[in-house]
């Protein structure tokens, strides 16, 4: 079956990868990332699929993002949330909010929102690229909360927790969207520990520590290929690469996750309408 396929994130590493095998089985791509010289290289590259510039760490990105996708298709068949951050200080958007926040849980919540009609138009499938940095930080012990007092990160900011109560909201969004609209297809993937750029950031020694125990990009692209072009995927579910595997305890907090549902509407709006912020609500 040939899908209409937007894969956001799609410009570098891993999803980038993905984007490239997905295109050469013949679905259908529409493909978004922040670099607008990466989009060109990539938009070069597979002169077939519509290649958007668009930063989706904020509201205005995705509205770009949303305008094009619409613009292409009146259907979406696969949504593959897939962009990702790690920095080693912290930044904030155009909005003032903290990066990590606003790429690994905002992006997808507010991309996944805007795109619902075309999803009900398509076959629905949401992806998620989430991580087993969920459970606990690369460098340090968990398990992993969401520390609601301190969404932002403002009082205290290490790159690796900030990257893991993230990741971990991802997964909170993706359990409660599943709940909310059993009508898609929702999961998570984990595709392994990969050496990407997302860790370009830091320290040469440190990089080339975890390069030596991680997988090529070619090797966690695939298990996200493969869930964004399957014929069936396991509903609700958190996939470990190829299997599904129960995630940390506190993803399945339904408490956690309708209260961070409310608090994410009140910085984006409502999930099903428009991706603009309400005034005065965003910083």
């Amino acid at each position: 079956m040939t899908r209409t396929i937007v894969v956001a994130g799609a410009t570098s590493g891993l999803v980038r990868r993905s984007a490239e095998d997905l295109a050469a089985a013949g679905h259908r791509m529409i493909l978004i990332g922040r670099s607008p010289d990466r989009a060109a290289d990539l938009s070069r590259r597979l002169p077939d699929a519509v290649v958007v510039a668009a930063d989706l760490s904020t509201a205005d990105g995705v509205a770009r993002a949303v305008a094009a996708v619409r613009a292409a298709t009146d259907r979406v068949d696969t949504l593959v949330n897939g962009a990702g951050v790690m920095l080693p200080d912290r930044r904030v958007t155009a909005e003032g909010l903290e990066l990590n926040f606003a790429v690994h849980h905002l992006a997808p919540f507010s991309l996944t929102g805007a795109l619902l009609p075309l999803l009900h138009d398509g076959d629905g499938r949401v992806v998620n690229v989430n991580s087993e940095g969920h459970r606990a930080p690369l460098r340090g012990r968990g398990p992993v909360a969401i520390d609601f007092a301190d969404l932002q990160s403002e009082r205290r900011y290490d790159p690796f927790l900030a990257y893991s109560r993230t990741k971990l909201a991802n997964l909170l969004f993706t359990y409660e969207l599943h709940r909310r609209h059993p009508e898609l297809s929702v999961v998570a993937l984990h595709p392994g520990m990969v050496r990407t750029d997302i860790g370009r950031h830091f320290p040469r020694v440190l990089v080339l520590m975890a390069s030596l125990m991680s997988l090529s990009a070619r090797q966690g692209a695939d298990p996200v290929t493969r869930l964004a072009g399957a014929d069936v995927v396991e509903n609700g579910s958190y996939y470990d690469r190829y299997r599904t595997v129960a995630s940390s305890a506190a993803s399945y907090d339904r408490d956690d996750a309708t209260r961070l549902w409310r608090l994410t509407e009140e910085l984006r709006g409502p999930f099903s309408g428009t991706c603009a912020p309400p005034p005065g609500t965003h910083r």
